[in-house]
């Protein structure tokens, strides 16, 4: 099986690291700055046991040179998904499978759904319909994941617990390429699952996210202070009631409740959320995909998101500032 991995962040980076360990023949590709450093230098990653390994995984950054495979992970943020277009096109052949790995609403959220949503881009996370006309819907295979994992210097990563994934069909249908993919995650030593209903995962897990990740930057905090602080607990309680309404009216069932997924994310620890790793970095936040594509799927389905509108302005608005003081 040819497995190509576009992006080498730290989700990238540790599938590169745990399905290269596989019978596959994986690939990063990655620009050729990181490519070039992580060819000097290996890979190093850190596991949730403290135990460093080091690895000289296969990488380029010519896409081209690679030919068609049978996987293609898309490990980059869902606002640089545009900027893999002309990546990923050499890596696709008749019967490639392409899993999105993003936080958030994914492009592809809409694909053969009913009303209010019936194949209609979503404008947050994808403005001018590019990724829509770009990528076909029926190649994605849906994926989200728990893991939580963190850059933690050049070409060092550190995962820091978790290693759960949730593959699914867009469409719900019998897709033979999730099952190789849940095949080959499970020989990676990760803890990976089917479902017939990828978008009630993608809420799960999104359900935390659009909460915690903008207070960690408007506060600073870990995810675990955020959610054992009463005022804040509260404030992101309120906010995935809200995200719950609008998920409910698009047909999700929720069979966790509010306060287990907050118990849940409170298990993580003292871990720095992705978002106030990137404001800390002064990388672009990734609010179109977390808030701005709940509060679209809001409007179309007429629910009030107070709270939710709140938080993205306050979180909008720092980002700003901070890219103002860089300039």
């Amino acid at each position: 099986m040819k497995v190509a991995i576009i992006g080498a962040g730290a989700v990238g980076g540790l599938l590169t690291a745990r399905l290269g360990a596989t019978e596959a023949e994986v690939t990063l590709v990655a620009r050729p700055n990181s490519a070039a450093a992580i060819r000097r230098n290996g890979l190093t990653m850190v596991t949730p046991l403290n135990r460093v390994a080091r690895l000289n995984p296969r990488v380029t950054d010519d896409s081209l040179s690679l030919g068609p495979q049978d996987l293609v992970f898309l490990c980059v943020k869902s606002h640089a998904l545009r900027g893999t277009i002309d990546t990923l096109t050499p890596l696709l052949g008749p019967e490639t499978a392409i899993v999105p790995m993003v936080n958030g609403i994914p492009w592809w959220y809409p694909h053969r759904q009913p009303e209010p949503l019936a194949d209609r881009p979503l404008a947050s996370v994808d403005p001018d319909g590019l990724l829509w006309r770009s990528i076909d819907p029926d190649r994605v295979v849906g994926a989200t994941t728990f893991v939580a994992v963190e850059g933690d210097g050049p070409c060092r990563l550190r995962h820091v617990s978790d290693q759960r994934f949730v593959f699914g069909d867009v469409a719900g249908r019998d897709n033979p390429a999730v099952d190789r993919i849940v095949t080959l995650f499970g020989q990676a030593g990760f803890q990976p699952a089917k479902t017939t209903d990828i978008r009630q995962a993608i809420w799960v897990k999104l359900w935390g996210n659009l909460a915690f990740n903008p207070l960690s930057v408007l506060t600073g905090s870990t995810l675990g202070r955020l959610c054992n602080d009463p005022g804040t607990r509260e404030t992101g309680r309120a906010m995935m009631l809200e995200a719950k309404a609008v998920a409910e009216k698009l047909g999700v069932v929720f069979t966790t409740s509010v306060d287990e997924r907050i118990a849940m994310a409170a298990g993580v620890g003292d871990f720095k959320t992705s978002m106030l790793q990137d404001y800390e970095a002064g990388r672009r936040l990734e609010l179109e995909a977390i808030l701005g594509s709940v509060i679209e799927l809001a409007e179309r389905t007429g629910v009030h998101v107070p709270m939710l509108r709140a938080v993205l302005a306050m979180v909008d608005l720092r980002a700003r500032e901070r890219r103002e003081v860089a300039a």
